[in-house]
């Protein structure tokens, strides 16, 4: 996350973001990156790019595998393979991070990255209406005073 950052703008600066979990139902380290992202976003933190992360699971079945985005804690137990990949929302959509369990052939991971990719394009979209409706019921509180 440091690295979506323009630290630049913040000289001699802690920038601290503390996640508490409360209930966990899968997908934890997304979950825990997405929030603190949108956590920077609301707190009006410069950054490059807004990164986003996603949880994908991988199921071998004989010669094919089956790909399961933003599983349940209950789909994460019987898995084989798990991936959490941190895409950034740039133009090409670049992979920042990713964490794997399990084995994972090449072509199986590709298909997490492109899944991935899509995905987050709606959950960029997603943060960016949330924090849009917030700032909107702001000005309206601020000015209906």
């Amino acid at each position: 996350i440091a690295e979506c950052v323009v630290v630049r703008d913040y000289p001699r600066t802690v920038i601290e973001v503390v996640i508490q979990i409360l209930k966990a139902d899968g997908g934890v380290i997304s979950v825990a990156i997405n929030s603190a992202i949108v956590a920077l976003m609301d707190a009006g933190i410069s950054m490059r790019s807004i990164p986003v992360s996603t949880t994908l699971l991988v199921k071998h079945s004989g010669i094919s595998s089956e790909l399961r985005l933003d599983p349940t804690a209950e789909e994460e137990i019987g898995t084989d393979c798990a991936a959490t990949i941190f895409v950034t929302d740039s133009a090409n959509y670049g992979v920042v991070s990713c964490l794997t369990s399990g084995i994972i052939s090449q072509d199986s991971y590709l298909s997490c990255i492109e899944a991935s990719s899509r995905a987050s394009k709606a959950v960029i979209a997603f943060m960016r209406l949330a924090i849009e409706q917030k700032v909107t019921r702001e000005v309206q509180t601020l000015w209906s005073s």
